[in-house]
C-alpha cells in the first residue's frame, strides 16, 4: 500500500498530466524502501532463526512476515501477531486489486468525463461527471461512481490491522520508543527504513521488558534511600560524639575528685587587689587610695 502514498506524493511534483511518468517516481520511491525492509526483515530472521526467510522478499507475503518475527508479543495481548500479519496481508491484497481495478476503470471512462465549475463559500470550483458511456464500459463507470466508497472503508479496516502489526514489531524489536515508531511508519511511508534500523536489536517480550524496567527502576529507588538514610544518619550524629560542655575541664576523671584536679591558672590581676593574693578577693586597684 506504500506504491500508492508514494505515488500521491509523486502527484504534487510531477503533476496531473503525466499519469504513467506519476507510477514511475512512486513506484521507485517504493522499491527503494521495500529493498530496505526486505533486508532488515530477512537479518532478523537469520538473527532469531525464523524458517522460510524468503518471504521478506516477496510482497505481500512480507507483510505476514512481520508478524512471524514479531511474534514474541500479542495484540491487545490476545492475538498472536502471525494471525494480524495474516490479516494484514489479506487488506492488503484486496486494496491494491481494487485500486487497480479502479485505475484502469478510470482511464477507460476518463474521456467520457465532463465538469463544471461550482461557487461555493469556499471559492470556485470543478465538479466531474460522468456522461453516457457505452453498454461495454457500463463496469467501469460503476467502479468509478462506487468503488471509491468501498474503497475508504476497506483501507479504514486495513488501517486499524496495520497499526496494530506495527506496535507488535516495534513493541518486540524497539519497546523503548514503540509508540513513535509505529505512529511515524503510518503517517509516512517509511516502516521499511525503521526496520532496517532496527534490524539488529534483539527481539523481546514487551511485558517482560516492562517488569525489567520496574525492576530496575525498583532498584535505583532502593539505593537512593539507602544513601538518603545514611546521610540523615551522619547529619543527626554530634561530630564530636559528646557536647564540649558535659564537664568541668578543671575536673578529672573521677568524678571530682580533689587530687586529680587540674589547678586553676593563676588571675592575671590577682597582684592588683586589696589582699594581693591569688584571685580571690573582689577588692580593686583603687581601694589604696580611698584609705
Amino acid at each position: 500500500m506504500d506504491f500508492f502514498k508514494y505515488a500521491d506524493f509523486a502527484e504534487n511534483f510531477v503533476g496531473t498530466n503525466n499519469f504513467w511518468l506519476i507510477y514511475l517516481v512512486g513506484g521507485l520511491c517504493f522499491l527503494i524502501v521495500f529493498i530496505f525492509q526486505a533486508v532488515a526483515l530477512f537479518t532478523i530472521a537469520t538473527n532469531a532463526g525464523y524458517k522460510h526467510k524468503w518471504m521478506a522478499f516477496i510482497p505481500f507475503f512480507n507483510t505476514y512476515y512481520i508478524g512471524v518475527c514479531a511474534q514474541k508479543n500479542k495484540c491487545f495481548n490476545a492475538i498472536s501477531a502471525k494471525t494480524v500479519g495474516i490479516i494484514t496481508a489479506v487488506f492488503e491484497f484486496v486494496l491494491v486489486a481494487a485500486y487497480i481495478v479502479y485505475h484502469v476503470a478510470y482511464s477507460l471512462v476518463d474521456e467520457y468525463l465532463y465538469f463544471e465549475e461550482v461557487t461555493t463559500i469556499f471559492g470556485t470550483g470543478k465538479v466531474y461527471y460522468l456522461g453516457d458511456v457505452p453498454a461495454n464500459l457500463s463496469w467501469a463507470a460503476w467502479c468509478y461512481n462506487h468503488l471509491d466508497t468501498v474503497l475508504g472503508i476497506v483501507e479504514l479496516l486495513y488501517l486499524l490491522v496495520n497499526i496494530s502489526l506495527l506496535i507488535c514489531f516495534f513493541q518486540t524489536y524497539a519497546s523503548r520508543r514503540y509508540v513513535l515508531f509505529a505512529i511515524t511508519s503510518i503517517i509516512f511511508p517509511v516502516s521499511g527504513i525503521l526496520f532496517f534500523i532496527v534490524r539488529n536489536n534483539k527481539g523481546i517480550n514487551y511485558r517482560d521488558y516492562i517488569r525489567g524496567e520496574q525492576a530496575r527502576q525498583y532498584k535505583m529507588y532502593q539505593q537512593y534511600q539507602q544513601y538518603y538514610n545514611q546521610q540523615q544518619q551522619n547529619f543527626d550524629r554530634n561530630p564530636y560524639e559528646s557536647s564540649p560542655y558535659e564537664k568541668n575541664p578543671y575536673e578529672g576523671n573521677s568524678g571530682g575528685n580533689p587530687s586529680q584536679r587540674q589547678t586553676p591558672p593563676d588571675d592575671p590581676f590577682g597582684g592588683l587587689g586589696s589582699d594581693g593574693g591569688n584571685g580571690g578577693s573582689s577588692g580593686t586597684p583603687f581601694d589604696d587610695f580611698n584609705n
